[in-house]
């Protein structure tokens, strides 16, 4: 499977970069799913291409619906708060953007971290 990290995801009017992944759970065919008992939500998948001659660029958009899950809250530490969110995302095994996605995988589960691509360019 290729590696989703780096690239982003357009959820609810706001940027992520995916900034971490697992494979998902195996499960038996015919079993319930996260997406059979979560609702689940459209995003757009964003492949980044960063640097080189022509910049930053958003090469692809790919609309999809996922298990999104945002929360945060404030986090103490040596008498001073900041303010912690922690943002994942389910991703069916089937989207097209995945490649070598093995069988028997129920999804993929993307960490984020909030982004800004308003500046990178569109297309190849």
């Amino acid at each position: 499977m290729n590696s989703l990290i780096g690239h982003g995801i357009n959820i609810q009017g706001q940027d992520y970069e995916i900034v971490g992944e697992t494979g998902g759970d195996a499960y038996s065919v015919g079993g319930d799913t996260i997406f059979d008992n979560f609702d689940t939500i459209p995003y757009t998948f964003l492949t980044i291409s960063r640097g080189g001659v022509y910049g930053n660029k958003i090469l692809f958009r790919t609309d999809a619906t996922g298990v999104f899950k945002l929360r945060s809250g404030m986090n103490t530490q040596n008498n001073q708060e900041t303010r912690q969110s922690d943002a994942t995302l389910h991703i069916r095994p089937t989207e097209s953007f995945l490649t070598d996605m093995p069988s028997n995988r129920e999804h993929i589960r993307v960490t984020l971290q909030i982004a800004d691509f308003s500046e990178f360019d569109y297309g190849s």
